[in-house]
């Protein structure tokens, strides 16, 4: 390909600057090139001449509209940097292909930044406008390292046993999910008052879905596991939802409790385990008390993601999961989910007509 730049200046191109792409006839949209895609023009050194002739220091420079050219002095922001006066003393060709792999490393580097293609070896320095390398929630933290409002509430508890180390946690796992504690004073980075008492502790939340309503937890160590129950008030009428019981040992080393980052451990499992088991087990059943629709869960998926979900049960896991409520039963009484099933766990020879019951003959085979 020649291109008119005055004289007939050979160069190829290419897309990672150094392959060429040799079919001329070819379009550039033949090879997926679509606007905005970085195109890189190597320049070929052999057949290189240069653009303008060069001027003797003798020869003085012709007249431009009659008048000798002005000379300047060029100030700070004009000078040549040490990288561009090597350039200027290359041949024209060079010049060229320099300030192509030059554009050609700007573009490629603005792209990687607006992409996110950052080399994950890079570490990023803490400041203004970086990621903070602290963990925001506990389900993100990995050990050695705690979220910043564990480690204020932490001090603030005093904690003096890994009992107490754990009641804070779940308090802050209660926050987590929205709950809203009371006797706080609105102040979040510190403990609820009179959550400590003798051999029992005692955690009061409201949460915004269910205002009319009340949470409590009731936390009992007995030996070396503590029994929490969660318990709802609603219209002065206490009634006790769910029953967890944790092992301190399991989340809490206190052999050196003036450590925070120390103290806790597996924080992403504890997580997962306490808002899997009570948390939201406990707000579903008080918005139910309440006559609420649900807000989360299984329920309120649409039809198409409860359906990829449904298939991967078995059937009488399919149907135990159908006698869970109405919307459920509806859901799972879908035929094209039975039809999957059926083909999947059982075979049968006979050719099936198309309005065929697929929950009824699957019903034979169980």
């Amino acid at each position: 390909m020649r291109c008119l730049t005055g004289i007939d200046t050979q160069f190829s191109i290419t897309l990672n600057n150094k392959d060429a792409l040799t079919e001329d006839q070819k379009t550039l949209a033949s090879y997926g090139i679509v606007s905005g895609d970085l195109i890189c023009l190597l320049l070929e050194e052999a057949n290189a001449k240069p653009s303008l002739p060069r001027l003797s220091s003798s020869t003085p420079p012709p007249l431009q509209n009659g008048h000798e050219p002005s000379t300047s002095i060029p100030n700070k922001s004009q000078a040549s940097s040490p990288k561009e006066e090597r350039q200027n003393g290359l041949p024209d060709n060079q010049k060229a292909h320099a300030e192509v792999q030059k554009n050609d490393d700007t573009a490629r580097s603005s792209l990687e930044f607006a992409s996110g293609l950052v080399s994950e070896d890079v570490d990023l320095e803490e400041g203004t406008g970086s990621y903070p390398s602290e963990p925001m929630l506990c389900s993100e933290a990995a050990d050695g390292e705690i979220p910043h409002s564990l480690e204020m509430l932490y001090h603030s508890a005093e904690c003096t046993s890994a009992t107490d180390a754990l009641i804070v946690l779940v308090h802050l796992l209660m926050m987590e999910t929205g709950y809203v504690p009371q006797g706080t004073e609105a102040k979040a980075v510190s403990m609820p008052e009179k959550w400590r008492g003798s051999g029992v502790y005692k955690l009061q939340y409201t949460h915004p879905l269910c205002e009319e309503g009340t949470a409590g937890l009731t936390c009992v160590p007995l030996g070396d596991l503590v029994v929490i129950n969660g318990t709802l008030k609603i219209n002065k009428e206490i009634k006790g939802v769910k029953r967890i019981q944790l092992l301190p040992a399991s989340f809490v080393c206190f052999q050196e409790p003036e450590k925070v980052a120390g103290v806790y451990k597996d924080l992403q499992k504890l997580s997962r385990l306490f808002k899997d088991q009570l948390v939201y087990s406990l707000l579903a059943a008080a918005r139910q008390a309440l006559n609420l629709p649900d807000v989360f869960g299984l329920v309120v998926l649409p039809l198409e993601l409860k359906l990829r979900i449904f298939r991967l049960l078995d059937v009488r896991s399919l149907i135990s999961l159908s006698a869970v409520c109405h919307d459920l039963y509806t859901a799972s009484n879908d035929q094209l989910l039975w039809r999957f099933i059926y083909l999947r766990d059982f075979r049968d020879p006979i050719a099936r007509p198309r309005d065929t019951d697929w929950k009824e003959v699957g019903g034979y085979f169980i």
